[in-house]
Formats: C-alpha cells, structure tokens, sequence
C-alpha cells in the first residue's frame, strides 16, 4: 500500500506542470511570456434577446490586476486579433473577423491615465490614453481570402481605474457597445474575467476540493476580481453560414458552425517596435483544456503555431490516452477512468457529437479543435451548468455559454461520463463570483482598480 501511494505521488508531480487548468491562462512557455497575445478563453452562443444571432467572445491577457496603474492593461497596437469561422467542417476559417488597435496618448508629459477630471465616456477629453479599434471581415475559400471589408470602427472603454477617475463605469463601457455594417453589435475593451475555476486547487497536483470528489462545492474561484480584454462580436447567423442563409432549426445543413480565436505577430519584433515581414500565428484557442490537458508540454509552442485542420495528424494521440485519465485513477482509485481508446473523448471535443454538433457528413471525421455550435439549437429556458451532460443540448460542449462549468464537465468526460463511467468530479466552483450581463456583451464589468473594500468612496 505505501509503495502504491509513493508511485502515486511520484507520478502525480511529474505530470502536474502539463495537466494545468487554468483554461489558456499561461498554458504555454511563449504565451506565458507574452500575455497580450494570449488567447485565455472562447465563447459561442445564442442569446435569449437575440434570436438568430450568434455571440462570440474572445478573450485575451490573462490576470489583469484592476489596480495595474499607471500603464494600465490594453490590447497591443502590433498584434492582429482574429476570430475565425469555419462552416464547412474541414478546419480552415470561411469567415474571420481582425481587430487591430491604435493607441493613442494626449499628454506624454504626464503619468495620468484621467488628466484631473471624471472620465465619462471613452473619447472622454479627461481620458489621457484612448485606444480605438478597426474591425475588417474576411471571407475565404480553402484557406485563401477573396473578399475583405471594414465592417466597425470604435472606441474601447476606459479600464475601471476607480471612482475618482471612471464613476458610473457601468454607463461608460455601454457606450463602448457598436455596430456592425450588415447588422449585430461589437465590442471590445476590458472585462471580468468570466472563467471561474479553483486553480490554486487545481495546480496543486489536481487537489480536489470538498466533500466527495470535488462536486460539494467549497472550491474558490481564484480568478475572482481579475480582468481580461474581450473582443465581442454578435452576427446575424446568415453572415456566417455555409450557404449565407439563416438556419431553419437544429437539423438544418447549414446549422453548425465551428469557431476559434487566434493572434498573430509579425515574424520580426525588435523591442516592441512592431516588426517587420508577415504575420505569423503565434496563439490559439477553440476548446476549452484542449493545449492544457490533451496537448504535452512540449508540442504546447507548436499548438499555439498550428491551424486546426492538422489537429488530428499532430496531437489526436493525446486524446485517445489522455494522461489525465491515468493521472485520476492514480490520485482517487475509485474513479476509474478509461485509459485507452478514448473515442469518446475525440468525438465530443474534436469531433462534434452526431445529431448534435457534428457538421454534417462528418460525424466520426475531421477532428479540429474548433468550438462546434449548432446555431438552430433555441436557448434554454433555465440552462444547467453541466450542459450536455446535464441533459441541456445548448450548453457545452455545443458551443459555450457563460455560465457553463467546462471544468466539471471536462472531468467528468475525462473519468467516462460518456462511457457509462460517471464519477461527480468537480473542483468545488460551480459559478462565477459575479453576475453576468443579460444583454450584449454579456460579460460582467471589470471591478475597480481602487477597491471599494479599501474604504474608497
């Protein structure tokens, strides 16, 4: 028994730095050094008020201190940010929407974020720093674009620096809130971290929290207080269809979409100069876990480089024979989890679940990590937090919305929920420590820099 629970251990720390969690927060050596090209999280849904729209949010720069002054957190003038569209199914974008960022300051001369007065709207003459954003929609055929338009220009909000500079902050990002040519909103600026996980817990060797195994709550959501950048996009769903039709219900040809984020840099930058040559990718996000869980340490840099449609060839291994699996069964015994053959695991994430998510034709075909959503699947009247496990077909992994627990639900798909082997894992945080917006962009404000509890008023 002892020798068991010392090779148990031993195993468990090997493999603790490469099954990290933290959805893409620093989940790889070069991103982890370059935060304002990290893709931290991805979400996809339909919205109750917006009927035959989908809403995707694409979030970036992990951590974000609210009171990370004077040069507070924006996203970097020398990056392209991209959320791409694939609706045919073989892993390429069809459609992709770049922002870029211009920066600009009013007064070098001075430290201040606010030059002396309340900032009440984001081209507010009291706001020193402005960074406004361009939005330019391409379309593509087998990779190559054909097609490009500019389709918004806008402003970001101010960061919430606190209740001297940014009063009624809540007024100011709505302002923010823009339009698309052709129809839908964007947005794009600072928000709160909307992942909500006990990562301390979860770094700590996989330290499942509570009573059982993780699913009594008593977890912290250590992302609690932090901020990322989003860019929000809300479209018209025949803008992005196969065929550019709306979709008629769930069993339409043209209802699934799939759906990642990426950033790229120039292939030249010296000392933040901006660069030069082409743009190259360096990050990538569609599922959540995937480049954490599935992906090794070592090939994390090349997934970040890598398009979805090679997924299969470069790292299909990872998720026939997950580690976590093994990692599990050595840390709680009576979870049991399949170790080999892992098909399961493949066709919910990688694949699309058939009659679900799968784009038609090629269910058990192409495994791209792609965030698969059926876009003819209505909202639920009272979503559950398990999403598809939970019975509740618009939730993940069909798609993402806010409030589904990715991290409950990959645990438990991982230990076999989808093989008949349902253990509760869970990491004790079923919700966010805030609540979300109920209208577009549907992520929460970002808390102030100059904290409330600090006896600020």
């Amino acid at each position: 028994m002892k020798k068991y629970a010392v090779v148990a251990a031993l195993l468990a720390l090997a493999l603790a730095v490469p099954l990290s969690m933290g959805s893409s927060h620093r989940e790889a050596p070069l991103t982890a050094i370059d935060p304002t090209a990290d893709n931290t999280d991805l979400y996809a849904f339909v919205a109750k008020d917006a009927p035959h729209m989908l809403n995707i949010a694409a979030n970036w720069i992990p951590f974000e201190d609210p009171a990370g002054g004077p040069n507070f957190y924006a996203f970097d003038d020398n990056a392209h940010y991209y959320t791409n569209i694939d609706n045919t199914g073989d892993g390429k974008p069809d459609v992709r929407y770049l922002f870029t960022f211009k920066t600009k300051t009013k007064n070098p001369k001075s430290f201040l974020y606010g030059l002396g007065g309340k900032i009440k709207s984001p081209d507010d003459p009291n706001l020193n720093v402005t960074q406004s954003y361009t939005v330019t929609r391409e379309q593509l055929q087998n990779g190559q674009q054909v097609k490009s338009e500019v389709v918004a220009t806008g402003l970001t909000p101010p960061n919430n620096v606190g209740p001297k500079t940014t009063p009624n902050y809540s007024q100011i990002a709505d302002q923010a809130v823009g339009k698309l040519k052709g129809g839908g909103k964007v947005f794009a600026g600072q928000r709160e971290d909307p992942f909500f996980i006990s990562l301390g817990r979860v770094f700590d060797t996989i330290n499942l929290t509570g009573a059982g195994l993780g699913n009594k709550g008593g977890g912290v959501d250590d992302l609690a207080g932090y901020g990322i950048h989003a860019t929000v996009l809300q479209v018209p769903e025949q803008q992005l269809t196969r065929d550019g039709k709306k979709v008629s219900g769930p069993n339409a040809t043209n209802a699934v979409v799939g759906v990642w984020s990426t950033t790229e840099r120039r292939n030249l930058n010296v000392s933040g100069s901006g660069g030069s040559g082409a743009y190259k990718q360096v990050s990538r996000l569609g599922n959540p876990l995937v480049n954490e869980v599935i992906v090794p340490r070592g090939a994390k840099d090349k997934f970040n480089r890598t398009t979805p449609d090679a997924d299969a060839k470069n790292y299909g291994a990872g998720a026939v024979q997950p580690e976590l699996a093994k990692v599990l069964n050595a840390l709680y015994p009576s979870v049991k989890a399949p170790e080999k053959n892992r098909t399961d695991i493949v066709q919910a994430v990688l694949q699309g679940v058939p009659g679900l998510n799968a784009f038609p034709g090629k269910a058990g075909k192409n495994a791209t990590d792609t965030l698969k959503v059926n876009l003819g699947v209505p909202p639920t009247a009272s979503p559950k937090r398990l999403g598809v496990l939970a019975k509740d077909n618009q939730g993940y992994p069909n798609g993402r919305r806010l409030t589904d627990d990715v991290t409950d639900i990959d645990l438990q798909v991982v230990a076999g929920a989808l093989k008949g082997n349902k253990v509760p894992l869970g990491d004790g945080v079923d919700k966010n420590d805030v609540a979300f917006k109920s209208s577009f962009p549907y992520l929460a404000d970002p808390g102030p820099g100059a904290n409330p509890k600090a006896g600020y008023a």
